[in-house]
């Protein structure tokens, strides 16, 4: 059975750009045949047909977790350790397809029917060149979450990142505390070349670095050393570094938490129950505030679901705070405004906010380095990938976004407030005429194969703040995302600070012995402004403003007295009973770096508050 769908192109595809209408099509059907399946549903469909499928309605478990991205899936892994907990883990998506697997086909993944279509809205100073001035904002919709469709990108944070979290009232949220839980889920395939006292090796999360490397990412890393960046593992000791970053796979290939930790337990543990397309739409909550069920959509039909012990949301930074308010916990006029009985009065949905970046600072690079090909070459090297046994060839890479470095913009910073990535540019020309419309070319090209590179600095310590609401025309729909990017003029900062070192990479012997430079045509929303002034930069910053996908905040973790916090440092809900929300939403600041990594240790860290809890309310651990 086929479940992963492509984008339709019909209605996506600017006619101008090429490829869009003779190519794609021929690429998307190949992939369909070769990765539209799944090897999950395959054997959910054996087990169907082998045994008598149990009514699913009013069916009751000792634990519910509604959502199975970087969290959820942790969560229902440790949960079933214990063989007398019955679990039920809630995903809204399909299974994952194979597709996901592949890292060169990540953004064609992206655009597909495994991802929520999110989009920000408008505010005056970002994402100005996109149609009505949104940026979009997906997410991953199919087991694994976001982590089936995501650039793969292992990275920890700083240690000041963590402690900050415990010096704002947050008990057990230090980086010595945390540190435990990051390594415990990780088994690091080159914990020997790496920073080895920082990493494990057993758990079930595997992390190494992708087998090909092509000469244009490697041309970023040498640049940034030769400007005063030391090469170092920077989820170690320091993060003031520049390496090829890690990734969660394993020869070659994409390693969701789905395939690390559903995979090898769902047909073996019979206490944990697994139900895709369904979309959770209340959390039951009775007279005392006690959380005793969910409500969940599957199959146009609703369905009942009861938890003896707790309901635990990992819907993350968008859909956590969404069934939250749904189910009457939030803000209480927003709540009424929807007529939505208010049960606890909490700033859910608000605390949001993201590591802003841009698009529109680009490398050329000469055909020696480019790594375009023919179309044709394209179809045979997605033919040779699904044949080998053990990945190696070009789309076993992923560009240079892998690429990455770590920048302390003023030396007496105590950490990095500017973290570079890479995006590869499929065709340089067409980007330059149409810089918002070319970005469709990435879903029907791997990104191994571009003729420029745009360096995207991400600025790790952003000011501005967005709040998420529910949408008054329906509520059940996609919220409203007041992302607010660079509402706080002070984020600009960085980011221009970032520019100028990024600029400084032309003249470095990487950059010169291969002859890449920078174009200095400028972008269309600019023309304006002389390239290379800071009033140009500006203006692309604003206009051409991206996400790196590192949305958190909207369930804010924090003590009583913080009148944003919506759960405590265990992660419980204020005022409600035997709810728990576990997940990105909860981090009171968004750490430095990719987001993944921290969130699942942040599953890890939140069971165990639950498996403790539940040990310690009775000597009986099975109770």
């Amino acid at each position: 059975m086929q479940v992963w769908q492509p984008l339709n192109l019909s209605t996506e595809c600017p006619p101008h750009i090429s490829g869009c209408f003779d190519f794609a099509p021929i690429f998307f059907s190949l992939l369909v045949q070769l990765y539209g399946g799944s090897v999950d549903q395959k054997k959910q469909e054996m087990c169907d047909r082998e045994t008598k499928p149990e009514a699913r309605d009013g069916k009751e478990y000792d634990f519910i977790v509604v959502g199975a991205g970087a969290a959820g899936c942790v969560l229902a892994n440790r949960l079933t350790e214990n063989y007398k907990w019955k679990v039920l883990l809630l995903e809204a998506g399909p299974e994952e397809p194979d597709i996901t697997r592949v890292p060169s086909l990540a953004s064609t993944a992206m655009n597909s029917n495994i991802l929520w279509q999110y989009s920000t809205e408008p505010n005056g100073k970002s994402c100005l060149a996109f149609p009505g001035g949104r940026c979009e904002w997906p997410r991953g919709k199919t087991m694994g979450g976001s982590t089936s469709v995501n650039a793969m990108g292992y990275i920890r944070g700083n240690r000041v990142d963590y402690d900050m979290w415990a010096r704002l009232g947050n008990r057990g949220w230090s980086y010595e505390e945390v540190l435990p839980f990051f390594i415990k889920s990780e088994t690091n395939m080159n914990k020997y070349a790496v920073d080895s006292d920082y990493h494990g090796a057993r758990g079930e999360q595997y992390v190494s670095w992708l087998p090909y490397v092509d000469d244009a990412s490697s041309m970023m890393l040498q640049a940034y050393n030769e400007r005063g960046i030391p090469f170092l593992d920077y989820n170690g000791a320091e993060q003031f570094g520049t390496m090829q970053m890690q990734s969660f796979t394993l020869d070659g290939e994409r390693v969701s938490t789905n395939a690390a930790f559903i995979q090898p337990i769902r047909y073996i543990r019979p206490n944990i129950v697994v139900e895709t397309n369904s979309e959770a739409i209340k959390i039951l909550i009775d007279d005392l505030k006690n959380a005793y069920g969910i409500v969940y959509f599957k199959g146009g039909k609703e369905y009942t679901a009861y938890a003896k012990k707790e309901v635990i949301i990992c819907g993350g930074t968008i859909n956590s705070p969404k069934l939250l308010m749904l189910s009457g916990i939030g803000p209480k006029e927003h709540l009424q405004s929807l007529n939505i009985p208010v049960i606890q009065d909490l700033a859910v949905g608000e605390n949001l906010h993201d590591h802003v970046s841009f698009d529109g600072l680009v490398i050329a690079l000469p055909n020696e380095t480019a790594t375009v090909v023919s179309q044709q070459e394209i179809l045979r090297a997605v033919k040779e990938h699904a044949e080998m046994k053990i990945k190696r060839g070009p789309l076993s890479g992923f560009g240079p976004i892998l690429s990455s470095s770590f920048l302390k913009t003023e030396p007496y910073l105590t950490a990095p407030d500017i973290q570079y990535q890479t995006r590869p540019v499929q065709n340089l020309r067409e980007f330059l005429r149409d810089p918002v419309g070319a970005s469709i070319k990435s879903s029907f090209t791997p990104a191994q194969y571009y003729d420029a590179m745009i360096p995207r600095p991400m600025n790790l310590v952003p000011k501005s703040r967005g709040k998420l609401l529910l949408n008054k025309t329906n509520p059940y729909g996609p919220p409203l995302l007041y992302a607010n990017y660079l509402g706080d003029d002070r984020d600009l900062i960085p980011l221009m600070k970032a520019i100028r070192f990024l600029l400084s990479l032309e003249n470095t012997a990487a950059f010169r012995s291969r002859g890449a430079y920078y174009v200095r045509e400028k972008m269309p929303h600019c023309q304006q402004y002389v390239w290379g002034t800071d009033e140009y930069f500006i203006c692309v910053i604003n206009h051409y403003t991206s996400t790196t996908h590192h949305q958190v905040g909207t369930c804010k973790m924090g003590p009583s007295w913080d009148k944003k916090a919506v759960v405590d440092s265990e992660l419980r809900v204020y005022g409600v009973d035997r709810l728990r929300v576990i997940d990105a939403s909860i981090m009171p600041v968004v750490m430095r770096g990719n987001t993944q990594a921290p969130t699942t240790m942040i599953g890890e860290r939140g069971v165990d508050f639950v498996i403790k809890y539940w040990q310690n309310l009775t000597k009986n651990y099975c109770f």
